[in-house]
């Protein structure tokens, strides 16, 4: 999950899969495609001024959160407060 090849991953269910399941498959997802889908559901649907995700955090520190050496990390992007926890839960609030 670490950052050495330029990408993390979050570890989320299959989409329309009952979160509840223990069973349910989880697929790995680029963190970055993750991250910046949400910051466009907040903001209308328009991610497209956020372009890297590396230009606003560290990936090396992002990736420490997914290893479980940060419980989180929270960070700016285009004017809202992005956080990322350990179990891969992505809030995104207006500065």
């Amino acid at each position: 999950m670490g950052a050495e090849d330029g990408e993390v991953y979050i570890l989320r269910p299959d989409e329309g899969i009952d979160t509840d399941d223990e069973e349910a498959w989880m697929t790995p997802q680029p963190a970055s495609d993750v991250i910046i889908e949400e910051i466009g559901e907040e903001v209308g649907g328009d991610s497209s001024s956020v372009e890297s995700l590396d230009e606003y955090v560290d990936l090396d520190d992002l990736a420490a959160v997914f290893d479980g050496d940060e419980e989180a990390i929270t960070f700016e992007v285009e004017g809202h407060d992005v956080t990322v926890t350990e179990a891969g839960e992505i809030t995104v609030d207006d500065d």
